[in-house]
């Protein structure tokens, strides 16, 4: 019986993890898009850098930064710095002048 409610919940554990995943990230080459968010701040995302990574300029500071668990859409985060994007929006944290809020790439 405990045999069973360990394999039960193993499976149970694996399907619920496999329910999160890592959306494609925004943009379909690795140049760097221009994002323009409210208060007219802007910062620019070079998507599809090798390793997973998106490569992030705001407030005079550049990250490469790793990818991240994210329900829907694209998250790339390291220490207090973090980027979601889906489609052509992205919302960016952790930068100096930031938070930068709804943004879009153009």
């Amino acid at each position: 019986m405990r045999r069973s409610l360990i394999t039960v919940l193993t499976i149970t554990t694996l399907v619920v993890a496999g329910c999160a995943t890592v959306e494609a990230a925004p943009g379909s080459t690795s140049g760097a898009l221009r994002y323009s968010c409210a208060g007219g701040k802007s910062f620019s995302a070079a998507w599809n850098q090798p390793g997973d990574r998106v490569k992030v300029s705001a407030g005079g500071v550049t990250k490469s930064l790793p990818s991240a668990r994210s329900a829907s859409g694209a998250r790339y985060a390291s220490d207090e710095f973090e980027i979601w994007g889906k489609g052509d929006t992205a919302t960016l944290s952790g930068f100096p002048g930031g938070p930068y809020s709804n943004c879009r790439a153009g």
